[in-house]
């Protein structure tokens, strides 16, 4: 259940919000209750922090390129082991907690997240880019010191 609750802003703060609403394709009242929940968030969580992406806005951990759901995507693969993907990410044990408690919080957003990276493939890609060419690098390339 949602509650309206009315505030005052400063004409050009509402039309600094009427101008991101317009971009979001969201109302003006969407849009800061948004800005609202993101805020209480970026509060309730450290190194947690709000940014437009090509999907949309997504928690991201600060000093980072890093979405919260990249991180524990990585997770999986080093099964959860905080140390070595702080290790990997050469990032403090801290900062990728914040990644689990944040995931921990809001697990439904973080798998959706992935799921939807994971729907990304080169057919998906070739239609959106008809340009994509795909190209096969042998292993033995990769493998040697360059």
């Amino acid at each position: 259940m949602s509650k309206v609750v009315s505030t005052r802003l400063p004409e050009e703060t509402e039309a600094r919000l009427q101008r991101l609403a317009r971009r979001l394709g969201k109302t003006p009242s969407e849009t800061g209750a948004m800005l609202i929940e993101e805020s209480l968030r970026e509060t309730e969580f450290a190194y947690i922090e709000f940014r437009n992406s090509p999907v949309g806005r997504q928690a991201y951990l600060k000093n980072s390129n890093l979405a919260v759901w990249q991180v524990m995507m990585l997770a999986e693969q080093y099964q959860h082991d905080i140390e070595q993907i702080a290790t990997h990410l050469q990032k403090s044990a801290e900062w990728v907690k914040a990644a689990f408690n944040y995931a921990q919080a809001y697990p439904e957003e973080i798998s959706l997240a992935i799921e939807d990276n994971l729907a990304i493939n080169y057919t998906a890609l070739k239609r959106i880019l008809p340009q994509t060419e795909l190209v096969s690098i042998p292993l033995d390339v990769l493998e040697s010191d360059l």
